[in-house]
């Protein structure tokens, strides 16, 4: 670390070398790049439903009294604390949020929020097994239900063929489904095994499956019950304290509908709130820890970030590019708010890090879903190292944090707040994985360097001056520093991976799946950066080129260890995923890119 920080610092280093021709180089990039990531800006925005929940099958009746469940109970209700299946403490309003979203992907219909949603479920599940919210998103499994047309969400009640549900529609095709490996499985198949899982989340949701709310007395494993299981297993006259709690609840709950008086309601909540501190208070969190999950529940940061991210990155593209082909118009006051909006957008950012690490008790970068969050955060921060070398390499900094968001967002990776794995609970974790998931930031933005300095070959078609020219020469050297800094850190958070290997298997380095691929990007990418003592390999087409490819070894770090390998790091063990059809046109795209950019290259020197 010593060493990379002295390479850095020193005037005879490699960094200040490059610094220094930066310097003297004039900042102009006429590039088509902004045009392309442009479009993709368009392109990318936060999905949402054109098809609206159906209440056709439910009576007015019916209608009215999953209407009238009260806002204010609820929000009462969504304080009530609630044990997750890994042992997690957290407000009803994290497993509200998560129940409704996964059968509906909303979080909220009918003008009811999640949490009067899931009260509903538990006084009027008949109505909702009659509400078509189950989202479906394949079209031969809308037209085996036959469900309206245009519409593309389903009921439980559309699932049987017979008024008794004893018929399952989707008994033959998940039997086949399951008879699958993972890989082997079409769409079909895994939409028929989601919506199966929907089913079932509905179902226990609404017999009161998933409430574990009841502490057991004297329970030195602060286990924490539902109803069923608290009355079966629970002393008999404990469980029967639980039956006649939870009894007047739901009865105190349906007045509540039919008189529109709610204190009955709020007075049976009270009673599972003191019995929850009577005997769990030991492991509940505090009142500030639930408002602030609440809070971070309803505002959902990261989603919302993503279009900010891509918008300002977008807009900062576009300004540069008007700046070079019409010099006359001044577009410094739009660059200046667009660089405003994007640090206070790297503040929320870093706020909602530093919230879900407050909410979690632990660093948020735990799991995959965190630790895409935080190499988005880290992509960001990246940005601002060269917000002054080049605007063009702010801005896509910005179009790549919200690149990073926007897979999080789309993938199958679990956003939830979990319990750190036991191995993961030592204070060099957080050191280690914080240093090597931020270099995946400065590499992934080589990356896009390196792709849209390819670009400007193609647009420049050879020619050996103008602006298009000055512009590649600027992000290459730019590109190398970024390089620099993403080498030295994956170096250093490996080393210190090898402590916490050392504190957690009592070895530091054993050749692991997930060691041995870390070393070989480490090794990947000190190539890069030393193809300029080869006089063959040393031109700027080669460099960029290389900058591209090497991520690959990255993202085989990162994605290909985790599911299709095995090892201490692959917690996600298991059959391996299928990788998705837009990968394979992704991989393409970039070498037809090499390849186009081969013609027009330009052989100077880095």
């Amino acid at each position: 670390a010593i060493g990379f920080i002295w390479s850095f610092l020193s005037e005879k280093g490699r960094v200040k070398i490059l610094l220094k021709k930066l310097e003297k180089i004039k900042k102009k990039s006429a590039t088509v790049a902004a045009v392309v990531i442009a479009l993709f800006a368009i392109g990318i925005t936060t999905p949402t439903e054109a098809a609206a929940i159906d209440t056709s099958l439910l009576s007015k009746e019916e209608l009215t009294k999953i209407k009238s469940i009260s806002k204010e109970h609820a929000e009462k209700f969504a304080r009530l604390i609630v044990q997750s299946n890994d042992g997690r403490m957290e407000p009803m309003d994290t497993l509200d949020e998560q129940i409704v979203r996964k059968i509906s992907t909303k979080k909220g219909f009918l003008g009811l929020d999640y949490n009067q949603i899931f009260i509903g479920f538990l006084v009027e599940p008949e109505a909702y097994y009659k509400l078509r919210m189950i989202k479906i998103s394949h079209p031969l499994l809308v037209k085996k239900l036959k469900l309206p047309k245009g519409s593309n969400y389903a009921a439980l009640k559309d699932f049987f063929s017979d008024e008794k549900q004893s018929d399952y529609i989707l008994t033959k095709d998940l039997e086949a489904a399951r008879m699958k490996r993972p890989a082997q499985q079409s769409k079909y198949d895994k939409e028929i095994l989601k919506v199966d899982e929907k089913l079932n989340v509905l179902y226990m949701a609404t017999q009161g499956y998933l409430l574990r709310l009841f502490p057991k007395p004297n329970d030195t494993t602060h286990t924490w019950y539902n109803p069923i299981d608290a009355m079966k297993t629970f002393p008999k006259k404990e469980g029967q304290v639980i039956q006649y709690v939870v009894s007047s609840y739901l009865r105190s709950v349906l007045e509540g509908i039919k008189s529109g008086k709610w204190e009955k309601a709020d007075s049976a909540l009270d009673v599972i709130k003191n019995y929850q501190k009577f005997y769990g208070s030991k492991i509940m969190p505090s009142k500030e820890r639930v408002e602030a999950e609440i809070f971070y529940n309803r505002v959902d940061i990261f989603t919302k970030l993503i279009l900010a991210y891509i918008l300002i990155g977008f807009v900062l593209l576009i300004t540069a590019f008007v700046a070079i082909v019409k010099p006359k118009v001044n577009v410094k006051a739009v660059s200046k708010i667009a660089v405003g909006l994007l640090v206070v957008t790297l503040l929320v950012h870093t706020a909602g890090l530093i919230l879900r690490w407050f909410i979690a008790g632990h660093a948020p970068w735990s799991n995959a879903y965190e630790s895409i969050v935080y190499i988005a955060w880290a992509t960001a921060l990246a940005g601002f190292v060269f917000a002054k070398r080049s605007p063009l390499a702010f801005a896509a900094t910005s179009i790549l944090t919200g690149i990073f968001l926007f897979v999080a967002f789309i993938s199958e990776l679990n956003p939830q707040v979990t319990n750190l794995v036991p191995v993961l609970k030592s204070y060099w974790l957080m050191i280690h994985v914080a240093v090597i998931t931020a270099s995946y930031g400065f590499l992934g933005l080589g990356a896009l360097l390196g792709i849209f300095v390819l670009i400007l070959m193609i647009v420049n078609k050879g020619e050996q001056k103008g602006h298009t020219l000055v512009a590649i020469k600027e992000l290459t050297i730019i590109n190398e520093i970024t390089l620099f800094i993403g080498l030295a850190l994956l170096t250093v958070g490996n080393f210190l991976g090898g402590v916490w290997a050392n504190e957690s298997w009592g070895r530091y380095w054993g050749w692991d799946s997930k060691e041995t691929w870390a070393a070989v990007t480490i090794l990947v990418y000190a190539s890069v950066v030393h193809m300029r003592f080869i006089p063959k390999l040393n031109s700027i087409y080669s460099f960029n080129v290389a900058a591209v490819l090497a991520y690959f070894s990255v993202i085989m770090t990162y994605f290909g260890v985790n599911y299709y390998l095995s090892g201490m790091h692959s917690y996600a063990a298991g059959d391996p995923v299928p990788i998705p059809t837009w990968v394979y046109f992704a991989v393409a795209s970039i070498f037809a890119l090499i390849a186009i950019a081969w013609r027009y290259r330009i052989k100077a020197k880095i």
